[in-house]
């Protein structure tokens, strides 16, 4: 049986008659591309030529278009298509034409070869409770909205474990470096040229930074669910002394530290302090997962670090800057009384993000078994908003409190059993792995520690982002996989 994702062969060459049919689909594609030149603008033919190519190349070695869609991503939003009232990003796209793609193989050959990883199942029965909270919904759209992304989350996860090898993880670990090195070079120089609204301009000189997201936030959340998986490369991929023959492993490490660097520097640059917890979370996960000499020198460096700094100046110097950023932290970790609270321009975000935490827990006294309806939070937030605080931000700030609000008891029960096996998983990956395989491990234990963290503060769930964690989630399940010689359970 061929390795999936490599070496197999098109889909059409196991049909009777089927290399002439592959000639027949090639000189029509000539054809109608020849027309397309003659008659349509230079600017839609261009990106016809490159949707063709991704075809052909998804064709070819399916598991490109899991490295295409984790590229598209975070630069989704540049061009979407509207399909009647649903609007699809370029990532919803090619990870349809993915999944028909490799379920033609299967076709072709006549037989399912399918490996199933426990945590898809998991995934489905949290999709199960999900479709039950149709049943409250006073609006549709946006139930159906949320539902799909979580059904794109469990495909991309089972894709990666049915379509990618050795060769077809690292291209995708590279496509997820390559995507948030983009983001972060664009970061930069929107906080160094002050690019952006006015509302976002820091100490008048800079501009926080949100990539092509829209807000700093969630730009923040995708830095810092994929800061982790540029260290837990560099920590696990370096040859050593013989890079001289390793070089393909040389130059991994060092795609991954300049990921890394530009991905910290767009992650400082969004100025998200949710974002920063996270993302120290999960990179101190990442250190203590590797342990060994990495985590001896990082704890050495620390103390040191510490101790000198106490012995010259008496204390651990903090920037002013970042004092002030967390002056008021303690008071966004506690449920503020917003209903007699006074607002200042200093505890706005505070108390904007309490009273949209105390709505969704409104909303899930009042309905504690069936929810309000998945993705209905904002449908019905003007019943449960405070008088101040009138306008919906479309989710409660906090993950768990929005799933509890939106599908009752047992959205929040199977969203932690979610969560919980993901962990599992990730860790019987950690554990049995070395090198390459247990640095793209320890990237998904970054991304889970980031996202239950980064998740008390923002909803991560945006953007296509389910998809991002789904890729990284299938990389560890595929590890984990690998592990036990490829059993069809993990």
């Amino acid at each position: 049986m061929a390795e999936p994702g490599g070496g197999e062969p098109w889909p059409w060459e196991g049909l009777s008659g089927g290399r002439w049919l592959g000639r027949l689909l090639v000189a029509a594609i000539l054809l109608a591309w020849v027309w397309v030149l003659a008659t349509w603008p230079v600017t839609l033919a261009a990106m016809l030529l490159v949707a063709a190519i991704a075809g052909v190349g998804i064709l070819i070695r399916p598991v490109l278009g899991l490295v295409l869609v984790a590229f598209a991503i975070p630069f989704g939003s540049l061009r979407r298509l509207s399909f009647g009232g649903a609007a699809l990003g370029p990532q919803d796209v090619l990870l349809a034409a993915t999944a028909a793609v490799w379920l033609a193989r299967q076709l072709v050959r006549r037989r399912l070869d399918l490996r199933w990883p426990s945590l898809a199942g998991v995934g489905l029965v949290l999709v199960g409770v999900m479709l039950a909270s149709f049943l409250p919904a006073t609006a549709l759209g946006p139930a159906v909205k949320e539902l799909v992304k979580w059904v794109e989350l469990v495909l991309a996860l089972v894709l990666v474990v049915n379509l990618a090898d050795r060769a077809g993880v690292t291209l995708l670990a590279l496509g997820l470096l390559a995507a948030g090195a983009a983001e972060g070079l664009l970061g930069l120089y929107q906080f160094v040229a002050r690019v952006g609204p006015p509302g976002f301009l820091l100490m008048g000189r800079f501009m926080r930074a949100a990539g092509t997201f829209d807000q700093p936030n969630p730009y923040g959340g995708y830095l810092g669910m994929t800061l982790p998986l540029a260290a837990g490369l560099v920590l696990t991929v370096w040859p050593g002394r013989g890079w001289r023959a390793n070089r393909r492993l040389a130059a991994l490490w060092l795609a991954a530290a300049a990921a890394g660097v530009l991905m910290l520097g767009g992650l400082v640059a969004s100025w998200s302090r949710g974002a920063w917890i996270g993302a120290v979370a999960a990179v101190a996960a990442v250190v203590l997962a590797r342990g060994g000499a990495w985590l001896r020198g990082a704890l050495a460096g620390v103390l040191l670090a510490a101790t000198l700094c106490i012995l010259v100046l008496g204390r651990i110097p903090v920037p002013g800057f970042l004092q002030a950023r967390f002056a008021d932290l303690a008071a966004d970790l506690v449920i503020l009384d917003v209903r007699n609270v006074e607002v200042t321009d200093a505890n706005f975000a505070v108390v904007e993000r309490a009273a949209h935490w105390y709505a969704a827990w409104e909303m899930f006294s009042d309905h504690p078994w069936t929810g309000v309806g998945l993705g209905n939070y904002a449908t019905v937030y003007e019943h449960y908003a405070l008088p101040r605080w009138p306008e919906a931000l479309g989710h409660a700030h906090n993950y768990y409190l929005n799933i509890a609000a939106e599908a009752g008891l047992p959205g929040l029960t199977a969203y932690l059993l979610w969560m919980a096996a993901g962990l599992w998983v990730i860790a019987r990956a950690v554990r049995g792995s070395q090198g390459l395989e247990q640095g793209l491990a320890l990237g998904a234990l970054g991304l889970w520690v980031h996202l239950a963290v980064h998740s008390m503060f923002d909803n991560l769930y945006v953007h296509g982002m389910a998809i991002h964690v789904g890729l990284l989630l299938g990389m560890a399940a595929w590890v984990a996989l690998g592990n036990r010689r490829r059993e069809a359970w993990v």
